[in-house]
């Protein structure tokens, strides 16, 4: 028995837009809240662990709300560019708002880092799904 992710996924698009929304409010909420609010044992590899994290699930989940609204995959040009203008952004804003926080580029390193295992996963993903249904891997 096959399960059709691809319809699955189209068949509750709202809701996985709703998630998509959510995710990446959650994600400019955790970016730019103030700074006092942060607790003190920050630790660097802990920061850019989870931007890593956060911007390869962000990248996945793009491609995943893009696919259930439309009928063709998310072009990779958009699961690179994409997260990477919205890295750049966070820091632009953490640089210019009043939330005592800095801009780091190296979070704009993790943030390219966590795209491109993002990326990765979204093409082994594709990978499995094209064997499975016997069809030629194409991108």
């Amino acid at each position: 028995m096959s399960i059709d992710f691809v319809h699955i996924i189209q068949r509750h698009k709202h809701i996985i837009g709703i998630l998509y929304a959510l995710f990446t409010s959650s994600i400019l909420i955790g970016t730019l809240i103030p700074g006092s609010s942060l607790s003190e044992y920050e630790v660097f590899s802990y920061d850019k662990l989870m931007h890593l994290l956060a911007f390869m699930a962000w990248t996945l989940g793009t491609g995943i709300c893009w696919r259930a609204y439309n009928d063709r995959r998310a072009p990779l040009k958009l699961l690179v560019v994409a997260p990477i203008l919205f890295g750049i952004a966070i820091e632009v804003l953490q640089g210019i708002l009043p939330t005592n926080r800095s801009p780091e580029w190296m979070d704009v390193v993790f943030d390219a880092i966590g795209t491109i295992l993002g990326l990765l996963v979204y093409l082994l993903l594709l990978r499995i799904k094209d064997k499975k249904e016997g069809q030629n891997f194409e991108h």
